[in-house]
């Protein structure tokens, strides 16, 4: 537990500490409340969370606090964490509600369908997002692209000529800021340490950095708030049965569809029940935000295949560059290799290697760099 943390743990009369949890981006604790906390009436567990630091973030964001967007969707989304601040000292401290509940990639009946009362929970979230006057809240906003190339766009949705309010960001302009932010703020930057890695794997150099000026025509969808990281790990069922949605922060204000996209790359669902998923989300945020689903939804989805493999392969060489002596080598061949088949279509591959390929560009990068990688304490890809 950090210093911060216990701090905050004892501010608010903590009987029990959890952690940390699981998290791409912090560190997270569980707090249980003695009943003699000044807090102890709202909830009975907090969540204090701590930035892991260094940590780089592969994803666009838009709201600089996840604390103030769940401030304001409070009664307007059914169960969203709550957020209370505690004056300590004379500072204000702030806590958000730790949900009791099981992930939903540790709920037993979800290993293979989703039960249907998830599912109908799901679309219940889908129905209220899409209901939410988007305006408001972009005061609340920046982009995480602050380029001056017109490719970041004002409020981080779209470019310069995407820069009024909420309907002027079109579709097209929130998937290229998506693929500039992809290509400009994870792929090139990482593009110099890694070497030749991408192009060992079959990925072209030339696709990559192309994919912003290939922009497909797209069907244009006024803009709603996106939740943009609706995986099994981020939804919690209570003891009551209660679906939760955790961890705002990758939320976006952008193309309803993105959001579909997203949840269909990271659920994983079966084919049968993914065309159940796709319908129940059509039915909840109603015809307009559905307009050009069957056209559009694949060119979404080639996106987030294409992100992944940029996020896997630096991700597997961070791993690897953390344990020099190749440990975890097998199984970031076998993600990447799983990543690379996903998006072959989108990456024009003719051909994906294979996994034994995959391994062995991996096994050359790190033989290569390893004697860089034990010089550098901080291990940073």
């Amino acid at each position: 537990m950090t210093r911060g943390v216990g701090a905050r743990a004892a501010a608010v009369g903590a009987d029990w500490v959890e952690g940390p949890l699981k998290g791409n981006h912090h560190y997270s604790f569980a707090v249980r409340l003695d009943r003699g906390s000044p807090l102890a009436g709202d909830v009975t567990w907090l969540k204090l969370r701590e930035p892991r630091p260094g940590v780089f973030w592969y994803d666009m964001r838009f709201f600089p606090s996840e604390d103030l967007l769940l401030q304001r969707l409070q009664g307007r989304l059914p169960h969203v964490p709550r957020v209370m601040r505690h004056r300590v000292a004379g500072d204000t401290l702030t806590f958000a509600e730790f949900i009791e509940g099981v992930t939903l990639d540790r709920l037993p009946a979800a290993a293979e369908r989703v039960p249907e009362r998830v599912l109908g929970q799901l679309e219940e979230l889908f129905a209220a997002l899409a209901a939410i006057d988007p305006e408001p809240l972009l005061a609340e906003g920046r982009s995480s692209c602050d380029c001056a190339d017109g490719a970041g766009g004002a409020g981080g949705v779209g470019g310069a000529e995407d820069a009024g309010g909420a309907g002027d960001r079109a579709s097209v302009g929130f998937l290229r800021e998506l693929l500039h932010f992809a290509v400009g703020h994870i792929y090139l930057p990482h593009r110099p340490r890694l070497g030749g890695l991408f192009e060992d794997l079959g990925v072209s150099d030339e696709t990559v950095t192309g994919l912003p000026h290939r922009v497909p025509p797209l069907t244009p969808r006024a803009p709603r708030l996106l939740h943009g990281d609706l995986h099994r790990k981020n939804l919690v069922v209570d003891r009551r049965g209660a679906l939760w949605a955790i961890d705002w922060e990758l939320a976006l204000i952008g193309d309803p569809l993105y959001d579909l996209a997203t949840h269909l790359h990271l659920m994983d669902y079966r084919a049968d029940q993914e065309g159940d998923v796709i319908r129940r989300w059509r039915r909840a945020v109603g015809a307009d935000a559905a307009r050009g689903l069957e056209a559009d939804l694949p060119h979404y989805r080639a996106f987030k295949r294409v992100q992944s493999v940029c996020t896997d392969v630096i991700r597997g060489a961070a791993r690897l560059a953390e344990h020099p002596d190749g440990a975890p080598l097998r199984r970031v061949a076998a993600v990447v290799h799983r990543a690379l088949v996903a998006a072959r279509e989108p990456l024009g591959m003719e051909k994906v290697p294979p996994v034994v390929a995959v391994e062995a560009a991996f096994e050359a990068w790190l033989a290569s760099h390893r004697s860089e990688i034990l010089n550098d304490s901080r291990h940073e890809i």
